[in-house]
């Protein structure tokens, strides 16, 4: 038995956005779905981005209180809060960009399934492939995110049972320093899973907002793919095109240029919501992966683990971001290409000159506009190469 999103008959409709609106749905986040924002969904809410940022706080307080006494379990420490905060920040902001995002998401359906009611089945195929890769590789971070929870949880048990009754420790799942009586019985269970609830809340955000950006990435990509079919449809080699060809090839050119700029639009205005947590993200990511790898080398045994499968979260995170940018970019300049590959030729001087305005304007890709840099898998191999130097860089302090 397997999820019902994996299945190739599960509706293409469904799987629109289908990883952000699952999760922000689990935290009582919902978007375009003004009916069903209750109060007992606000207050779910609530709840959580207080629970996250609570324990925030308490990640914070051990890692400064252990900063002197034992720098590894700083290090410990300090390794999920740096993911913990972003997602905070993620998470706040989504909400308060949630009308944005609603009416981007609900603009991205209309556009698809314009394209899908057009009947040309090779846009159709490609339309499946772009949206299953969105849902599934959203749902890899997703699911690796709920293992990396799962990891430190069972870590703790097992530490715990370790000592055994003499030397019995009460510790959180996370490395979280909450009052004393938080560490005592009988309150000690229900911190443990108020701590464990909150790397939950970290994934469902962290997973909501990265699945976001690459899913938009990914379906304008779709987009960009059916601009590339329509030209080469519009401009097939015809023997001595008659005014009236020619004057309908102008028209269905006119309409390509009109959605090549409604989409580099609509990019530009994705762009203004997620530049900032974008930039946090990197930022971050950098960080998390760098202190990830000296954890690992720090620590031996079973405590490794967890580590290698966070550090492998984060860089999939960071990957998918990158691997969406570069899609994005690559099909527009495709557009171009397909273009001057067509039979553009053998039409009249006005389609010819149209033809040269698409080339011209393919020629600067649709990018999303991120501060200092732009997501591509370049900048994916730059982010490796600078936690490699953080690394190399505590090797020889530590």
């Amino acid at each position: 038995m397997y999820p019902r999103f994996l299945d190739r008959n599960y509706p293409l409709e469904k799987h629109l956005f289908f990883v952000t609106r699952y999760s922000f749905g689990l935290l009582g986040l919902r978007f375009g779905e003004a009916k069903s924002q209750s109060w007992i969904s606000l207050a779910w809410l609530v709840f959580n981005f207080v629970n996250l940022a609570h324990c925030c706080q308490a990640e914070l307080v051990f890692g400064w209180h252990y900063l002197r006494i034992s720098p590894v379990d700083a290090m410990d420490a300090f390794c999920p809060l740096a993911c913990s905060l972003t997602t905070l920040f993620k998470l706040g902001w989504m909400w308060w960009r949630r009308q944005e995002v609603s009416a981007l998401m609900e603009r991205i359906r209309l556009l698809t399934e314009e394209q899908a009611g057009r009947g040309i089945r090779r846009s159709n195929v490609a339309r499946r492939s772009y949206y299953l890769k969105a849902t599934r590789f959203g749902m890899l971070v997703f699911t690796l995110g709920s293992i990396t929870t799962c990891a430190f949880v069972l870590r703790s048990l097992w530490e715990m049972w370790a000592r055994g009754l003499a030397d019995f420790k009460f510790d959180m799942p996370f490395r979280m320093l909450f009052p004393e009586f938080a560490h005592r019985m009988p309150w000690f269970p229900l911190f443990y899973l108020y701590s464990t609830w909150s790397g939950q809340v970290t994934v469902y955000a962290f997973a909501g907002t990265d699945g976001f950006f690459f899913g938009f990435t990914l379906y304008v990509a779709f987009l960009l793919r059916v601009l590339q079919l329509d030209v080469s449809d519009s401009l097939q080699l015809v023997k001595n095109p008659s005014p009236r060809d020619c004057d309908l090839c102008c028209r269905r050119l006119a309409n390509i240029v009109d959605r090549h700029n409604e989409i580099a639009l609509i990019v530009r205005r994705f762009s203004g919501i997620m530049a900032a947590p974008a930039f946090v993200h990197f930022v971050s990511a950098s960080l998390v992966i760098a202190t990830s790898v000296i954890d690992i080398l720090l620590y031996s045994g079973y405590n490794i683990i967890r580590y290698v499968v966070y550090t492998f979260t984060v860089c999939s995170a960071i990957f998918l971001y990158c691997y969406g940018g570069t899609e994005i970019s690559t099909e527009s300049l495709s557009v171009g290409e397909a273009a001057y590959g067509s039979a553009w030729y053998a039409w009249d001087r006005e389609t010819r000159r149209r033809v040269y305005l698409i080339i011209l304007r393919a020629q600067r890709p649709i990018t999303v506009g991120v501060p200092f840099f732009t997501p591509c898998l370049p900048v994916f191999t730059a982010v490796i190469k600078f936690t490699g130097s953080i690394v190399a860089l505590a090797k020889t302090i530590l």
